[in-house]
């Protein structure tokens, strides 16, 4: 079973995704990216420890997000 930080992140990164998705299908692929690799980087910088998956499931949430917002036979 997956860490409950693990699918916070995944959620995360849906709910950036859906957040940028009225600025239109690129904003909605890359908000989340720039948004996940600057809270990685604080962490880094602050001595907080990132890691590197926990960005990858940013991501992976962002993409599964705008896969279905591509796929989704409605327009909204």
């Amino acid at each position: 079973m997956l860490p409950k930080i693990k699918i916070l992140h995944f959620l995360a990164g849906m709910a950036c995704a859906a957040l940028a998705s009225p600025f239109g299908i690129i904003a909605a692929a890359l908000t989340p990216v720039g948004i996940g690799l600057a809270k990685e980087m604080y962490l880094h910088f602050t001595g907080q420890g990132a890691e590197a998956d926990n960005f990858a499931w940013t991501i992976a949430g962002a993409a599964t997000f705008v896969l279905w917002f591509r796929l989704m036979p409605v327009r909204l």
